[in-house]
């Protein structure tokens, strides 16, 4: 594979050209005009400069060297699998910073369709600028087409807060602490009428932990044993201005487990369930369960123990993965209820590349 940069006064001069260097099975992913001169450029020439690549591993993934056609000038949006070039190819002329920064986002659990799809853009972008584009503005370019795709509007508190908010989710993300830190903020906003229900019988401990909860924050807890306890107790404080509820984890791989949660989910209109999902999850975990909880239509997320791991880009991707979530809460602590705070997109993509 190579690729190869090639300036002619024409555009069907420089297609000519590709196919003599390159071959036939040529891809072309970008063009622009450029003023080449002498004599401190008194006499101008306005050519073509192409940008191209022959790799005959992955030609068919890519449109071949078109014939010249005058309404075919125009740019060419880099191929879907330029990855293969910034990742592998020693010939590759972009800079080293753009092999640097995928070795370390892949490192930080990125999925390669996430990385290669932002990095195409750096590298059309690298070359627009006449490869003057130094570490700082590819690292801040790579960070705006981050959020651009994230969409900050999914990464904020809800303006407005749900009387009934459940939490679901697999066993050891801190449901329970989780719930405690979302009461105590309530609490501390002034919200005065709230009740603690947990599902959660099969712990003893965390039944003892929310009435532990429920003490130092002076507001009740009551246990539902059953779907029909459950039902009676929302009936009970249907009027309560916040209802946070507790649910077992469990093994959700098993779809047993996820229809009972619906069931209770549909006692009463007003319950919101929010999934809560550890950062400490590896990508295709996260992904997973983000796709199992959909028929619960979780559309609302809490991320725990942001502050136990060093590598975001897993949760970075699977949130790419799944565009109707919205991150509303990240914990960073045990502290009740200090450690609950809005997400911040941008300190997400710092965290991701901080050593880069």
């Amino acid at each position: 594979m190579k690729i190869k940069k090639i300036i002619a006064p024409t555009m069907q001069q420089a297609i000519e050209k590709v196919k003599q260097e390159l071959g036939s099975d040529a891809v072309i992913f970008h063009t622009k005009k450029v003023s080449t001169g002498h004599f401190f450029n008194l006499f101008k020439k306005e050519n073509i400069e192409v940008l191209a690549a022959s790799d005959p591993d992955t030609e068919s993934a890519f449109k071949t060297v078109p014939k010249y056609s005058d309404n075919r000038r125009r740019e060419v949006s880099p191929p879907p699998a330029l990855h293969q070039y910034v990742r592998e190819d020693p010939l590759f002329s972009g800079p080293d910073y753009i092999k640097k920064m995928r070795r370390l986002i892949i490192r930080q659990g990125m999925i390669d369709e996430h990385a290669d799809q932002i990095l195409k853009i750096l590298v059309k972008k690298w070359y627009q600028s006449n490869e003057q584009l130094g570490p700082d503005q590819l690292n801040r370019l790579f960070q705006l087409e981050v959020v651009r795709l994230l969409n900050p509007e999914r990464f904020k508190r809800p303006q407005v807060a749900d009387q009934m908010m459940m939490l679901v989710g697999p066993t050891g993300v801190g449901k329970t602490t989780t719930i405690a830190k979302l009461a105590g903020q309530a609490a501390l906003e002034g919200v005065e009428k709230m009740v603690l229900i947990t599902a959660d019988t099969f712990r003893i401990a965390a039944i003892n932990q929310l009435r532990t909860y429920g003490e130092i924050i002076d507001i009740p807890v009551e246990v539902a044993y059953s779907a029909e306890d459950f039902q009676t107790l929302i009936e009970k404080y249907s009027d309560y201005d916040r209802v946070f509820i507790d649910t077992a984890g469990r093994n959700y791989q098993n779809e047993t487990y996820i229809r009972d949660i619906g069931h209770l989910i549909d006692t009463h209109s007003r319950i919101r369930p929010y999934l809560v999902l550890s950062a400490t999850a590896k990508y295709e975990d996260m992904d997973a369960l983000m796709t199992k909880f959909n028929p619960l239509h979780a559309d609302r997320m809490i991320i725990t123990k942001i502050d136990e791991t060093k590598t975001y880009g897993g949760m970075i991707s699977a949130m790419l993965n799944h565009p109707r979530k919205h991150l509303t809460y990240v914990t960073n602590g045990q502290e009740v209820p200090e450690d609950l705070r809005a997400p911040d997109i941008h300190t997400l993509i710092n965290r991701m590349l901080g050593d880069c």
